[in-house]
């Protein structure tokens, strides 16, 4: 019964996808009924594809070269959601005259979060620049920095923003209603699909020369359909010239 080959080329990162359809499933065989998804089992489906949306789009956009910050606040210059919201817009607005004058334009992921005993921190990861400048503009607080590895593998990173979105979502804290923010000028990856004729679902993963596994990536398994799926992401060597 033939598969989908799912291929996600992401700046140093390969994801690779196999997995069955309906689409594709031979008439004479007896599919299951599909069962309903409680919300809490099609949140969990949907945080997923969040994650990996935004691996993607970190793993295509940033490098060695890009910083992680955190914008703090003070306890008595907390704001309330309306002005957190203020200050992210102004920030921004301050950070692209930065690049600007440096000739460059600013490339951004942003979330903003709320801890459980009241504290605000504004997340981000930005493209290549001098840290010190960016650093000035925050004056509700104190500006932590570190640059990203080079591995080019930014998947963590990604559950880490989802999860700040997920502290408060459907309650009265909620900041905005998506998971996070990002510059227009950031490129998208999109996989690249083909059917596999096959009358084996091929679950063997083959590594290239050049490459390595990110094994906590690999997840295997069968929906509730009952249909068989592997996914898992390949890292790029990187070789010092």
């Amino acid at each position: 019964m033939p598969y989908v080959k799912s291929v996600c080329r992401a700046g140093k990162t390969k994801e690779i996808g196999k997995y069955y359809t309906r689409r594709y499933h031979p008439k004479q065989e007896k599919r299951k009924p599909k069962s309903k998804k409680t919300s809490e089992k099609q949140r969990d489906i949907n945080d997923r594809q969040l994650v990996r949306k935004l691996t993607r789009i970190l793993n295509d956009n940033f490098d060695g070269t890009s910083w992680y910050i955190t914008f703090s606040y003070k306890k008595e210059d907390r704001p309330d959601i309306e002005r957190l919201l203020c200050h992210v817009r102004e920030l921004l607005k301050k950070m692209r005259k930065i690049y600007k004058d440096h000739g460059r334009e600013l490339k951004y992921v942003e979330v903003e979060e709320v801890g459980e005993r009241g504290a605000v921190h504004i997340h981000m990861v930005i493209n290549d620049i001098d840290i010190r400048e960016i650093k000035k503009l925050w004056k509700y607080g104190y500006v932590t920095a570190k640059p990203l590895d080079d591995s080019g593998q930014y998947r963590k990173l990604a559950e880490y923003f989802i999860k700040y979105h997920q502290k408060t979502r459907g309650t009265a804290e909620q900041i905005r209603k998506k998971a996070y923010s990002c510059s227009r000028n950031l490129t998208r990856p999109k996989p690249k699909k083909k059917i596999i004729n096959s009358n084996q679902f091929r679950k063997e993963i083959k590594v290239p020369e050049g490459w390595y596994l990110d094994k906590e990536s690999v997840r295997q398994g069968v929906t509730d359909e009952g249909y068989e799926y592997l996914f898992y992401t390949l890292i790029q060597i990187h070789r010092r010239i």
